[in-house]
Formats: C-alpha cells, structure tokens, sequence
C-alpha cells in the first residue's frame, strides 16, 4: 500500500527488536445479555467487521520490518477468530482472587501487554475478560483494543471504540463468517512528511552545531544536541537497556471518581491551566516526594501531543499522528497536597506551550527523524545511553458518548469506563502516566514501566509507585476541598 514514514519506521523497529509491545485501550462495557454472551467470540465478530470497514489501518501487515524501509501492506482476507482473545480467571498470571474489579484489571494487565502481536496477520487483537454484574438482567466485561503503535496512536484506540460500540448498539450482525473480506480502502498519507512538517536550516543545524562546537560556546549561543535538555541534575533512572527475552512490564491503576475530577476541572479552568499541565505538577510534587534519590533536582517530562487538528485530520480517523513535547520541572519540597501559586504559574505556562505544540507544524523535532541514516541503528544504539526524560504523560481526554440520551441504545450496551496503557518501553523514559476518563464519568490513570528501569529493587519499585500514586491522590483530595464553596466557588 505504501511505505512507512519515519515515526513509523521508528515504531516498526522499536517492535522487531523486541523493545516494546502493544498499546492497549480499553473500556468497561454493559451489555443486554440477550443480545451480546461477552464470554462467546462471536459476539464481537459482526461489529470488529464494522470496523474493519471503517479503519483501513485494520487490515494491514508490515512487511520488511527488519529494514529501514518497511512498507503497509493489506490483507484479502482477516480469520478474526485469530483477533479475539477470552480471558478467564487463570490467565494473566493471577495468583490469589482479587480484593476489587480494578486491582482485577490491573493483574491481567501486564500479560496484554506483553503478549507479542500477530506479525503474519494485521497486528492487533480484541481481548474480552468478563466482569461480575450486580444487576441479573446486564452483563459486563471489559473489552480491550490491544494494537501496534506502528497503526494507530491513543487517540485512534477511542476511534476504534467508539465505531465498535456503535456496531454493538446497531445490533450489527455482520457476515455468518470469521473469515472476513476486507475493504480496498488505501491507508491515509503519514503526517510525519517534509510537506506537512518542514524543517528549517536553522532547526536543522543546531544540534549538529551543539555536537561539533565546544559546549562552552555552544551553551553561550542557546545550542542543545538533544531536544529535551537533560542536565546532570536531571533524574532519569538508569541507562536505557532491555533484554528482549524477558521484557516485563509494570501496572499500576489508580481510579479518580466523577466528584474529584470535576473540581480539579473547575480549579484549573480558575486558574487558567488544561488539567494534562496540572496532572504533571501532581507528578512533580509526587516524585519529589517519594524519590529515594535526594541528589536529583529537577526531572524532565515528555507530554504525547495530538496533531489531528493542526493537520485539519478527524478524531474519528485511525493512524500515528503524535508528537513530543518536553519540558523541564524543578525538584519541589514539602509535605502540603495542595498546589502551590509557583506550580499554578508553571501549569498555566506549560498549558500554552502544550496548545502552540499542538498547533505548529514547522520546526517540530520528531521532523528530524527524517534526516537519521538507519533508524533501526539509531534506535539499537539507545541502549545503554540515558534516558532523554523522567516521564511521560499520555492523556486521552474524556470520551464523550454523543448517544448517552439514546435509552434503546444505552439498554443495549453502554460503556462505563475506560482504559489507557503503554508497554515496558525500554528505549522510552522510566515511567508513562496513561490517562483517560469518560464524560461526567471517573478518570484512570495507568502508571506503567518496565521492570528495573527506576534503578531500584523490584519490591522497592512497588512501594515507590505507591507512594506516587497516594500523593496523586492527596492532590486531587487537595484540588477538591479548594473549589468547595467558600474556595472561590
């Protein structure tokens, strides 16, 4: 069909060797149980045909992705009974019965993860694992889009969703076959491309010039070799490395309800800031705070950004159209949940740069990837090296349900909550915030990274995301109680 771009490329090698595995979005169905059996694959065999018309990205393998110029191919034909996985209550490793439906999903979590996509057949998978109803007449599951980043970024998970619920509420039958037919559409151009983001002389030629000159003279002219301005003060956990043998990846959730989301909502929009800009002052504040490491003074953070509407390209469109922007946090002391006045003025800071991001397309960095010799290389030549970051935040947003109102469709199946996770990212920074929420629903947070890269034990690991997880918490508790009334509301 066509070539990969190069942020294609670089997801394309990044899974061939082993250094990361699917991207996962996932949501919490309820369902009439005498229209869909969540435990029965062909349930889902009519509306995974609906999207497989609808997201030609669907429909593809990639073919030399042991090169520098793999290509997408599509396939005649997709067997979906190959794409459909049923869990039960013995796989994914659980050992002991859950204390609660989230710690339930969390558990199962990492074998999605890590589980390796098919590579002869189009690379995703739906993974069904049923929940318990308290209500005899719905049924439950959660349903998850397991995929490659090299198809589809975060925000063409919701597309697929969103198309799949849709099929589920249309009582979509499809044909009486898993072997499907798939449609002849031609995959959308990359938007990683010279025509849609240029780079200038000037862009280009800095970090060559960083390299070259004396660091005295190229620190005095602004020069940097790397775009996300790690300095030696900078924690970034230990070298990048991965045995791809035995990549594992880490979960933790962490559930805010309706409530608390709503008044950190109305407090940034007091402030000025996007929630993403106040989520990362909660990690700043939650990192200073548990990290063991009192040598470290400021972190780095990398916030995935959404150039669909910079390209004039649907939310509703399937394909990797994310970008990178990095920004430097210093180190914060103190015991006090709430936010202070200089973590408000860096949330409203970062948010406008968070929006300029989003909306230029000249000089972007992941522009440069075009101008690397072998990305294969340049990706392998990683390990070993530090890392360019302390963490990553992915936030999808809230999932709006345009037929909430609809009584006939929501008896029939509605979704509840939803899921974002990214894999053990060896290459990546240490950690990733996987953020989503449903409208006027809870927000779940997947704090995902991959064993040993915080540079510190195994059980230490989990004590220490713990830590981070409860000081996210107290932040949101924090936000709260300062939108009650008589806080400015």
């Amino acid at each position: 069909m066509r070539l990969a771009s190069p942020n294609e490329v670089r997801a394309i090698s990044r899974e061939n060797l082993g250094l990361y595995n699917a991207v996962v979005v996932g949501g919490v169905y309820e369902f009439d149980p005498s229209e869909v059996d969540p435990k029965s694959p062909r349930s889902f065999i009519g509306p995974l045909q609906h999207c497989l018309d609808t997201h030609p990205p669907l429909s593809v393998v990639i073919k030399d992705k042991h090169t520098d110029r793999p290509f997408y191919e599509r396939v005649p034909t997709v067997d979906l009974h190959d794409h459909i996985s049923i869990m039960h209550d013995d796989r994914g490793g659980r050992r002991n019965q859950p204390s609660s439906e989230t710690v339930a999903i969390e558990q199962v979590l990492p074998y999605i993860l890590d589980q390796p996509l098919p590579s002869s057949s189009p690379p995703w998978r739906l993974v069904v694992l049923p929940l318990s109803s308290s209500e005899a007449n719905r049924s439950r599951c959660l349903v998850v889009f397991a995929f490659s980043h090299a198809i589809a970024d975060g925000i063409g998970g919701l597309a697929f969703h969103r198309t799949f619920l849709a099929a589920l509420r249309s009582g979509t039958n499809g044909h009486n076959t898993a072997l499907y037919n798939t449609s002849k559409a031609e995959l959308k151009p990359p938007f990683d491309t010279p025509e849609r983001l240029p780079i200038s002389w000037g862009f280009l030629l800095a970090p060559l010039l960083a390299t070259i000159l004396p660091k005295w003279i190229a620190d005095k002219l602004g020069l940097r070799a790397d775009v996300a301005g790690v300095n030696p003060g900078t924690w970034t956990g230990p070298p990048m490395f991965c045995d791809p043998n035995n990549l594992t990846s880490r979960v933790k959730l962490l559930e805010i309800n309706a409530s608390e989301l709503g008044s950190a909502l109305a407090r940034s929009k007091e402030n000025g800031a996007k929630l993403t800009a106040v989520i990362h002052q909660l990690i700043v504040r939650a990192i200073s705070m548990a990290l063991p490491d009192r040598e470290a003074t400021n972190f780095v953070s990398q916030t995935a950004i959404n150039m669909r509407r910079a390209l004039g390209i649907s939310g509703d469109e399937m394909g990797l159209f994310v970008n990178g922007y990095y920004e430097t946090h210093p180190r914060v002391d103190g015991p006090d949940a709430a936010l202070s006045d200089e973590a408000w003025t860096a949330a409203r800071s970062m948010t406008a740069k968070l929006v300029e991001s989003a909306t230029t397309l000249e000089d972007q960095p992941l522009g440069l990837l075009r101008y690397v010799p072998s990305i294969r290389k340049w990706t392998t030549g990683k390990l070993g090296q530090q890392r360019d970051c302390s963490w990553e935040v992915s936030n999808l947003g809230a999932v709006c349900d345009t037929e909430a109102s609809s009584e006939t469709s929501v008896h029939r199946c509605k979704m509840t909550k939803m899921l974002f996770c990214q894999p053990a990212n060896p290459t990546g920074p240490p950690m990733a915030f996987n953020v989503v929420s449903v409208e006027r629903g809870s927000l779940l947070f997947a704090i995902s990274w991959q064993s040993g890269a915080l540079g510190m034990p195994e059980d230490a690991e989990r004590e220490f995301i713990d830590a981070i997880s409860t000081f996210i918490r107290d932040g949101f508790h924090a936000l709260g109680r300062e939108a009650l009334p008589g806080k400015g509301f």
